[in-house]
């Protein structure tokens, strides 16, 4: 029972449960949005959503990453804390001035300017919240950031359901700050306790500079990667496409989930191998891939013959007619589950510029192609784009690793 309950308690279970909360709580919640708004205010909740993620890459490259690296090196622990701190209140200002900025500049943002300062305090809840969780994971501090997950969770249950029957775009974004702020408290009170002047702040700052740099070139090109169909398809097919688009995305996040946990697990085990000999870490990647294979592929088989189920269990019966976008979708993932083992060989090779360029491509790809799918296919074609992306990537890092003796699949 006693090695049952450390097991249980032990820190790599831990981090597990928060992992589970936290992808667990945003999961559900896009899909009661998706439930609760309109079509309009789904697809426009879905395209801020996009941009906040761009910005919490660039706070994680420039913030998170840096500190996971030097905090151990650093003897002014302390003063670094509160310059870490200094620096996301720093980088959430400067987002929230260049949103109002785009809001007064740029007509086509006029859908949003009843929402600004809600905005506004939506961006500072979300990244300021983002910031103290991955603080106290970065630390090993993991029964801080499952407070912090586990009490967003309990907020945002009672907050919705409180305004159950009266839910709409502006007190959600409202009803998410106050859950983001309220659960970010730990993260605080750490600070304060911990409180002293960061005196040594140039050294901090030309670390984090000098390390952040490639890491915001590369959060761009990946957001980009990824997104920049989405975001597009907005312009061209109406915001209630791209909330469609967006709320297929989510459905299949889970499964995205799954794919990041495996690479994370098996990359370990491959540089293990490879260690070796190439030809044990080639065999084990293979191997393993095929399995994979297998099983993904079943579940992506019943994802494609149950499109429409799905979508309505996930949307309500208003999104049936975007069935047809699950089933695209499973293609897209299948292409995608195809890059990941050679992601994993990229990465064992520690081929950093490799991975980089591969990036570069598709985004670049991305930029001179979205009209010509858009305005042609639909969301067929934004699916269709992001296929392509992900093919065109897959043959560059493949024929990169046939150059390092390391090929997979051909």
């Amino acid at each position: 029972m006693n090695y049952i309950k450390k097991i249980f308690f032990s820190q790599p279970a831990l981090v597990l449960l928060d992992q589970a909360i936290y992808s667990g709580t945003n999961f559900l919640l896009m899909l009661f949005l998706a439930q609760k708004l309109d079509l309009k205010s789904f697809g426009l909740f879905s395209t801020l959503m996009l941009f906040v993620y761009l910005t919490m890459s660039i706070t994680t490259a420039l913030v998170i990453q840096p500190f996971q690296v030097s905090y151990l090196k650093v003897q002014q622990k302390k003063q670094y804390f509160v310059f870490l701190c200094l620096v996301i209140l720093f980088l959430i200002a400067l987002f929230i001035l260049i949103v109002k900025l785009l809001f007064l500049c740029l007509p086509i943002l006029s859908i949003y300017s009843a929402y600004g300062n809600t905005i506004a305090f939506f961006i500072f809840g979300l990244l300021i919240q983002d910031f103290f969780r991955k603080f106290f994971l970065g630390l090993a501090q993991v029964t801080n950031a499952l407070i912090i997950d586990s009490l967003f969770t309990l907020l945002i249950i009672i907050l919705f359901y409180v305004l159950r029957d009266g839910i709409q775009l502006s007190n959600t974004l409202w009803i998410i700050s106050i859950a983001n702020l309220a659960s970010s408290l730990p993260g605080f009170i750490f600070i304060i306790k911990n409180f002293e002047t960061p005196r040594s702040w140039k050294l901090f700052r030309d670390n984090h500079i000098l390390q952040g740099k490639w890491l915001v070139y590369i959060a761009f090109l990946q957001w980009g990667s990824s997104n920049f169909f989405v975001l597009v398809s907005g312009l061209y097919l109406g915001i209630e496409a791209l909330g469609a688009l967006r709320l297929v995305q989510s459905v299949f996040g889970v499964l995205s989930v799954a794919l990041i946990s495996i690479e994370n697990y098996l990359l370990p085990k491959v540089i293990y191998f490879h260690h070796q000999s190439l030809a044990k870490a080639k065999k084990y990647l293979i191997d393993i891939s095929l399995i994979g294979l297998v099983i993904f592929g079943s579940i992506l088989t019943f994802v494609f013959i149950f499109s429409d189920e799905i979508i309505i269990l996930a949307g309500g019966f208003k999104y049936q007619k975007y069935g047809y976008v699950v089933k695209i979708m499973t293609i897209l993932y299948l292409f995608i589950f195809l890059n990941y083992p050679i992601r994993i060989a990229i990465k064992t090779l520690v081929l950093n510029k490799v991975f980089f360029y591969g990036y570069v491509i598709s985004f670049a790809l991305s930029v001179v192609t979205f009209h010509f799918f858009l305005n042609y296919f639909g969301l067929y074609g934004a699916v269709a784009g992001l296929a392509i992306n992900q093919l065109v990537m897959t043959f560059y890092w493949q024929n990169q690793l046939k150059k390092n003796q390391f090929q997979l699949w051909i």
